[in-house]
Order: C-alpha cells, then sequence, then structure tokens
C-alpha cells in the first residue's frame, strides 16, 4: 500500500486482518508445520537443512521469504493460507488492497482438458499428461480443480481408499510438477492441495 495516501475503509480493514495474521503466524508451532508439512526439500535447502537455524526466534515469515522469496506481506498471507487459518479467497483480496497481485480473473486460472490430457494456462499448453490411466492420481488433481474452476486451494483429492496415506498425495503433486512450466502445485497445510504462479513461488 502506497504511503502519504489516506487507506480506503477497505484497505484499513486489509491493515487490521494482516496484522492479526502476523501475529498468528510468527509462532514455533506455525513455524515446526511449515517446515515438516508444507516445505519441500528444496525449500528445506535453501533454508540449509536445518530448522533450528532457519527459524530462530519463531521467525517464520524470514524462512518462509528465504525459502519461497516474495516480498513480506505475501510471505504472511501464504502462510496463513497453507497452514490452514487464512481462506485462499481472503488471501487474495489482501493481495488485491495491496497492490501485489490482482484478483485472479477466469482467464488467468488453468483449465484442464481432460480428453485432450493436457492443461493450459490461457492458449499455452503447460503440462501434457501421458494417459487418463497411466496418470491416474495426477489426473484426480487435476479433476478436481477443474471441477471446482480452480479455486486456490482443495481438499485431498485422492480416492479414500488412499486417502490415509499422505506420502501418496505428496507424490502425485511432485510428479504433476515435473515438466510443469507457469504454475506450480503445492501440500496446503491441511492435507489437500493449493496451486499459484510459478514466479510467486519459485522452487529451484
Amino acid at each position: 500500500m502506497k504511503k502519504d495516501v489516506p487507506l480506503t475503509p477497505s484497505q484499513q480493514r486489509a491493515v487490521e486482518v494482516m496484522q492479526h495474521a502476523r501475529r498468528l503466524v510468527q509462532t514455533d508451532m506455525i513455524g515446526r508445520r511449515v517446515w515438516l508439512e508444507v516445505f519441500n526439500d528444496a525449500d528445506r535447502k535453501r533454508c540449509h537443512d536445518d530448522y533450528s537455524k532457519a527459524c530462530p526466534s519463531a521467525d517464520v515469515i524470514d524462512m518462509w521469504m528465504r525459502a519461497r522469496r516474495g516480498s513480506e506481506y505475501r510471505a504472511i498471507v501464504d502462510i496463513a493460507v497453507a497452514v490452514g487459518i487464512m481462506t485462499p479467497d481472503r488471501r487474495e483480496w489482501l493481495l488485491k488492497e495491496a497492490g501485489e497481485q490482482a484478483a485472479i480473473t477466469p482467464s488467468d486460472r488453468p483449465h484442464w482438458a481432460r480428453a485432450a490430457c493436457k492443461l493450459y494456462l490461457g492458449t499455452k499448453v503447460i503440462r501434457k499428461v501421458r494417459g487418463l490411466r497411466i496418470s491416474a492420481r495426477i489426473v484426480c488433481i487435476l479433476d478436481a480443480f477443474e471441477f471446482a474452476r480452480w479455486t486456490t486451494s482443495i481438499d485431498d483429492p485422492m480416492p479414500k481408499a488412499t486417502a490415509k496415506d499422505p506420502q501418496i498425495l505428496r507424490h502425485a503433486v511432485a510428479s504433476l510438477n515435473g515438466n510443469l512450466t507457469d504454475i506450480r502445485f503445492f501440500g496446503n497445510g491441511s492435507g489437500g492441495v493449493r496451486w499459484d504462479f510459478h514466479s510467486t513461488t519459485p522452487d529451484g
């Protein structure tokens, strides 16, 4: 938000929400959840593979910024969504109010062309899937997001028979991210999956 410019009521509310979110995410409990449940191996490597060094004094925001880059403002909302204390819709509103990112419009959202086994962003193919049966778990994730109209986060889409094993979903997400451009998929911290643009959540 620009300095020396009077805030609108919506922006003032956003400031209050952000201050509250900051207090909630800056705890050792949240830091450990992020380290164990949200971060992938590449994230931990950027933080020296050591939680005690990555998050001294429970500075979860700084740890997130080193792992995922981006601004402090974005780090706060991304952490809050990842651990389930903020909804994706509220995150989108806060980013819009801060001028960090415009709200995602339908044309900005991915589209899963199931019959063609292709994932699009606009008119660009960002991921090809080998086959509906060969890549059944990847297809399960993409089907769920397409059904949900590409909301930024969904519950575990895996069949009940496999949903009890979190490793199955983690492996499916990792496979989905292979040969994928422009966006990335992540665990959402609550047992489900979220997606975001690759430029805001780099993994390499």
